[in-house]
């Protein structure tokens, strides 16, 4: 059967192929061309499914699915792990509950290669972790886990002792299921608990705590087309990342800067200032940065010499993330000579600026192109290692 979709695929690098034939100046039917092809290459690649997952590792440990629910550690966490523990959770955690049993149930969805942040929660506060989603072609197998009952309730009165944004809905938790009478009021007030204006009445920034919220919520990424970091942290709910700005600043972190982004109706932390970004991740490790932790010692590593090798294992471990938009080497140096014309139109006089109108033209079609050709490669590269890990189209 597996020889069957090989073949499926080869006949798609046959057609590929016939793209790849010498051009000459880029056209805009070129362009379109290459466009159905890469949209067609990702209409296969989502057509290809997995077998259900069955285990995971973390480590060099393997541990069966479902990972049946455990109680919580005889010892308590630390109190700096606790801090660390409500950052994740304010990040990617959840608090819900079942309106026909009043059961409330703490939960954090987590990708395949994460499942390490879920152990570290099972390990101390209790619960099970579950599969949650199966692997596809275009998105990775994902983990989820679980508690509730009374190991729930003990894992929430833990966490609500320290300050954090979801403290009243952990308080909440801490009191175990609700009454039938009380279910429909508690629905709505959790509800209402989620929305991206909440403001807790009580919050306390630290730095295990912005070190679990950026393992959640933050992304670190390395300059193309100049040497430097880029460190980012997204939220639907501003007050949080006002707090976390407010903290930033009292260490003498001063190039972080607090923005609207309109694109994805959120707010975003960020930092582009490389000796700042820098003197962040190394606070972040010490306490307590944990699925982040390679991509925060890559940064550091981060050198003029190094910049491209760095570049490119960064976007390794981040995975999918922007895998089939990023610039390659020559798509950089396209850029930068993009940025050079562009440069020189501000100060051209006007018999210049048309002839580099023209020029700016042309490099901007021939980037899209080629960055096209690129995704193409990268689409078709992607579908084969799916199809040799046991993927099958359907």
């Amino acid at each position: 059967m597996h020889a069957f979709w090989y073949a499926s695929v080869a006949a798609w690098e046959v057609a590929c192929g016939a793209f790849l034939s010498p051009f000459g100046v880029p056209a805009s039917s070129e362009i379109r061309r290459w466009e159905r092809f890469c949209d067609r290459l990702t209409q296969l690649q989502r057509r290809i499914k997995f077998a259900p997952l069955e285990s995971f590792t973390v480590g060099d440990r393997t541990f069966p699915l479902p990972l049946e629910t455990t109680g919580p550690s005889s010892g308590c966490p630390c109190q700096e792990e606790i801090p660390y523990l409500n950052g994740f959770f304010d990040g990617d955690g959840c608090v819900s509950m079942e309106k026909s049993h009043g059961v409330i149930h703490m939960k954090i969805c987590q990708s395949l290669d994460s499942a390490a942040v879920l152990m570290r929660f099972r390990d101390f506060l209790g619960g099970g972790i579950y599969r949650h989603s199966d692997r596809t072609g275009t998105k990775e197998a994902t983990l989820q886990w679980k508690v509730h009952g009374t190991t729930m309730q003990h894992a929430a009165d833990v966490l609500c002792k320290f300050p954090s944004m979801q403290r009243a809905q952990l308080q909440i938790a801490a009191g175990g299921a609700v009454a039938r009478a009380d279910r429909s009021d508690m629905i709505q007030t959790l509800k209402q608990l989620k929305q991206m204006d909440h403001v807790p009445t009580t919050f306390q920034s630290s730095w295990p705590y912005f070190a679990g919220f950026f393992d959640a919520e933050g992304s670190i990424t390395v300059g193309g087309t100049y040497v430097g970091l880029h460190l980012q942290v997204h939220q639907k709910n501003p007050f949080v990342l006002e707090e976390l700005h407010s903290f930033l600043l009292k260490h003498k972190l001063n190039k972080w800067a607090l923005h609207s982004d309109n694109s994805r109706g959120a707010w975003k932390l960020q930092c582009r200032h490389r000796a700042t970004c820098q003197l962040t991740l190394r606070h972040l490790l010490d306490s307590g940065l944990d699925l982040k932790k390679r991509q925060a010692d890559l940064a550091l590593s981060l050198t003029a010499d190094n910049q491209m090798q760095v570049r490119e294992a960064m976007f390794e471990l981040n995975g999918n993330q922007n895998k089939y938009g990023r610039l390659d080497g020559p798509g950089i140096q396209r850029a930068k000579e993009i940025s050079s014309v562009r440069q020189q139109l501000k100060k051209a006089s006007q018999q210049e600026r048309e002839l580099l109108e023209v020029k700016l033209e042309g490099l901007l079609e021939e980037h899209k192109l080629q960055n096209l050709v690129t995704k193409s490669l990268r689409l078709r590269g992607s579908i084969r290692q799916s199809l040799q890990e046991g993927g099958f189209i359907v």
